[in-house]
């Protein structure tokens, strides 16, 4: 199966699809890659999310508890538990998720909403319809 060839340019970062519940996965994989301090701020949602670091390096937080990733390791983040990323380095990263809305929603984000500079404002509203809470 071939994925979709549209990438997401989203708070700093791109996000390839390699695999969507549009193409009747119960997970998607974004092949996620970005420059030193890009990365979302703190939030939460209703699927798991696990980081894959393919390379660079990855400061990652899930419920207050933070640690740096390298090529090689990953972090697990339960189904709505606040957490938090940031690039320490370009990083190369995949983002694997359970079934939920991460796919549309880094759709509708590249599609409607600024990201140089970023608009916050235009984000949290489009989570928000996506079931992502931000703090």
């Amino acid at each position: 199966m071939t994925a979709p060839s549209t990438a997401h340019y989203v708070l700093g970062e791109t996000l390839r699809p390699m695999l969507t519940n549009a193409m009747g996965s119960a997970v998607e994989i974004f092949d996620t890659e970005g420059p030193a301090d890009a990365g979302p701020p703190t939030h939460r949602h209703a699927w798991e999310e696990i980081y894959v670091v393919l390379s660079g390096e990855l400061e990652v937080t899930v419920a207050g508890e933070t640690r740096r990733l390298a090529a090689g390791d990953f972090a697990h983040v339960p189904a709505g538990a606040f957490h938090a990323y940031r690039n320490v380095t370009n990083a190369r990263f995949l983002t694997i998720v359970t079934k939920g809305n991460a796919s549309k929603f880094f759709q509708h984000v590249a599609e409607d909403v600024e990201m140089n500079p970023p608009d916050i404002a235009g984000i949290v509203r489009v989570g928000r319809e996506h079931g992502i809470e931000f703090v």
